[in-house]
C-alpha cells in the first residue's frame, strides 16, 4: 500500500512521487485516443454535440479529420457573438456569419442567437433610413426560411437599435424570442402564432406596441420585460398567458407621472423585481394569481431629484405625500394578493408592511400557504417618518 503525507491540507501519494510529467508524445496520444472515441459515435450524435457549441467553435472542428470537415454544416443551432472578435474585426464577424449560413445544409434551425455590440455597422442607409436588404435582416430572413424555433438578438442600445424586417414579424414557427435593444417599428404588424415565450430588454415599448404584441401572439404563455420603459398599461386578456416578469425600470427625466397598470385576470404567476425608482405599479385585476414575487425597490423622491440633477424643495413636504402614495399602493397590493398561495416579499415591501402594522392598519386575510422574505437591509428605514 502506498504511503501518503499530509501538510497544510495538501495530500500526496508516494506512488506518484518522482514520476515525470507526461511527454508531448504522450499528450498527443491521449488526444488521439479521445478523438478515436468520438469517431466511434454516429454522425447524427456528433452533429447534436456540435449544435451545443458556439458556432465559431463548432466550425473549428473541420481541421480534425476528413470526416469532420463538413459535420459542422449540419448543425441546427447557431450562436454568433460579436464579443468573440477583437475591436476592428466587424467585417470578419459579418463575413464569418455569411460563410456559415451559405454552407449550412440543415433543413431546420432550432436556435439562432446573434449578439451584436455595434448593430448600426451592419446596416446600410439611404437618406438616414434603414434599408431592409441589410445583413442583419438577411440573417434573420435566412432563419425564418429554415423554420427557426428560437431567436435571441442582442445589440447595444448606446450604439443604436436593430429594426426588425417585416418578414421576420410573420414567422409562424417561432416559439421563443429574446430581444435586447431592438425596435418594433410602428407600422409593423406582428404575427407570431406559435410564440410561447418572449423576453424584451433595454428598449422603449409604447402601449400600442404592447397591444400589437399581445394580439399577434395568441399562444403566448410567458412574458418578461427587463429595463423596458414608456408603456403605462399591460392589459392581458389571454387565458394562455400565465406568467409575467417585470424587472427594473429606466428612470426618465420627462417630468411625467410614471405609472403602470396591470390588468391580467388569468395571470397565475407574477414577479416584479429590481429598481423601479418612482414607478407606481398598480395591480388592477390579478384575481387568478397563484404565486407572486415582489422584490422590487422604490427610492425616495429626494433621490429621484438627485439622479435627475434637480433641486428638491423640501418646504412643500412633498416627500411625505410621495411615500403616502406608495403606502396606499402596498395596502392595495395586500388586497389584490389575498388569493395567492405563494408570496415572496423583498426588503422595501417588508419595510412598508411593517410600518403599516406599527400604525395599526388592518391587513386582509390571505390564503397564502408559503411566505418567503428576501431581505437585504443595511438599516431599518421606515419610509414616511
Amino acid at each position: 500500500m502506498a504511503s501518503s503525507s499530509k501538510d497544510d491540507g495538501f495530500t500526496c501519494s508516494s506512488s506518484n512521487l518522482g514520476n515525470p510529467p507526461p511527454s508531448k508524445k504522450q499528450k498527443e496520444t491521449d488526444i488521439e485516443e479521445t478523438l478515436d472515441r468520438l469517431s466511434e459515435l454516429p454522425d447524427p450524435l456528433l452533429v447534436q454535440i456540435l449544435s451545443l457549441l458556439r458556432t465559431k467553435d463548432a466550425f473549428r472542428t473541420f481541421i480534425l479529420s476528413k470526416r469532420w470537415h463538413y459535420l459542422w454544416t449540419f448543425a441546427c443551432n447557431f450562436n454568433f457573438n460579436r464579443r468573440n472578435y477583437i475591436g476592428g474585426m466587424t467585417e470578419e464577424f459579418a463575413s464569418f456569419i455569411d460563410y456559415v449560413l451559405h454552407h449550412s445544409v440543415s433543413s431546420k434551425i432550432k436556435k439562432f442567437a446573434l449578439n451584436c455590440t455595434h448593430p448600426d455597422r451592419y446596416y446600410s442607409s439611404e437618406g438616414g433610413h434603414v434599408v431592409h436588404d441589410s445583413q442583419i435582416c438577411r440573417w434573420l430572413t435566412f432563419a425564418v426560411e429554415k423554420n427557426v424555433e428560437a431567436v435571441e438578438l442582442y445589440s447595444n442600445v448606446e450604439d443604436g437599435c436593430c429594426t426588425l424586417p417585416e418578414s421576420f414579424c410573420a414567422c409562424s414557427s417561432l416559439i421563443s424570442l429574446v430581444f435586447s435593444s431592438c425596435c418594433l417599428g410602428p407600422d409593423i404588424v406582428v404575427s407570431w402564432k406559435s410564440l410561447k415565450s418572449i423576453h424584451l430588454e433595454f428598449l422603449g415599448l409604447w402601449d400600442e406596441h404592447i397591444v400589437n404584441l399581445l394580439s399577434g401572439c395568441p399562444a403566448l404563455e410567458t412574458m418578461e420585460l427587463y429595463c423596458v420603459w414608456e408603456f403605462s398599461r399591460l392589459d392581458i386578456r389571454s387565458s394562455k398567458l400565465k406568467r409575467l416578469k417585470l424587472k427594473n425600470y429606466t428612470l426618465l427625466d420627462d417630468g411625467r407621472d410614471h405609472s403602470l397598470e396591470i390588468i391580467a385576470p388569468y395571470l397565475q404567476h407574477l414577479e416584479i423585481s429590481g429598481e423601479l425608482y418612482d414607478l407606481k405599479c398598480r395591480l388592477v385585476d390579478v384575481s387568478s394569481l397563484v404565486s407572486a414575487k415582489l422584490t422590487f425597490n422604490i427610492i425616495c423622491i429626494k433621490d429621484v431629484f438627485a439622479i435627475n440633477a434637480e433641486e428638491f424643495d423640501d418646504a412643500e413636504d412633498s416627500c411625505g405625500d410621495y411615500h403616502q402614495v406608495f403606502r396606499n399602493l402596498v395596502q392595495d397590493y395586500l388586497q389584490k394578493l389575498s388569493c395567492a398561495t405563494e408570496v415572496t416579499m423583498g426588503s422595501w415591501f417588508t419595510e412598508v408592511l411593517c410600518m403599516l402594522q406599527f400604525k395599526g392598519v388592518p391587513v386582509p386575510e390571505w390564503k397564502c400557504k408559503y411566505l418567503a422574505l428576501e431581505l437585504h437591509m443595511k438599516k431599518f428605514n421606515l419610509y414616511g417618518k
